[in-house]
């Protein structure tokens, strides 16, 4: 008898199995993508990046750092997600990119960029939610110069698609660093 009630009590558990919910995460991953160009203007190409990219390192805040592409609409300033069936239409650029998939959410505060002898430290100061749509902002920048630049996001209209331009970037004059719990936070001296 004792059996029967564990062969009907397996044979019960097997049948309400399928309306157990099963829940899986899902979070589109919070990115950030910088195109880097040359002293004279002109996007570095993916190759070039390579060599900027191996001299980071591997996380910054909590993102990891990659190369990767962008594509762009004809307009060149409209972007398609890689989500996107048309992402393969559009003009592929490359770029260094900043992203967690993991919590999806992201801290970015700053990095070092060094090229043909050049330093520009680029305080960007972004965090990313979960909830946020524009989660994969595309940043253009000023051509390669020495410097720390500061990017400026007021009036900035929080597009889900649209390049945010290299005017948003403002050149720092005499500045300090304090490290902060997510990372860097720029500090003018003179207010300081």
């Amino acid at each position: 008898m004792s059996n029967k009630i564990k062969v009907l009590g397996i044979l019960l558990g097997i049948l309400f199995l399928p309306l157990t919910p099963v829940s899986a995460q899902y979070c589109n991953p919070a990115v950030v993508d910088y195109i880097v160009r040359d002293a004279k203007g002109n996007v570095l190409s993916g190759e070039e990046l390579k060599t900027i990219h191996q001299q980071l390192p591997q996380t910054i805040g909590n993102a990891s750092t990659a190369v990767a592409e962008v594509s762009f609409t004809s307009d060149g300033v409209t972007y398609y997600w890689p989500e996107s069936v048309d992402w393969d239409k559009g003009q592929k650029v490359s770029t260094l990119e900043f992203a967690n998939a993991g919590t999806c959410t992201l801290n970015f505060p700053r990095v070092d960029l060094v090229y043909h002898g050049m330093k520009m430290t680029l305080i960007f100061e972004i965090s990313i939610e979960r909830y946020q749509n524009d989660r994969r902002p595309v940043i253009d920048s000023l051509p390669f110069q020495n410097g720390t630049f500061t990017l400026d996001l007021s009036g900035w209209s929080h597009s889900r698609d649209k390049v945010i331009p290299a005017t948003q970037w403002k050149k720092s004059k005499s500045s300090r660093y304090k490290r902060t719990r997510l990372g860097f936070r720029l500090y003018d001296t003179q207010s300081a």
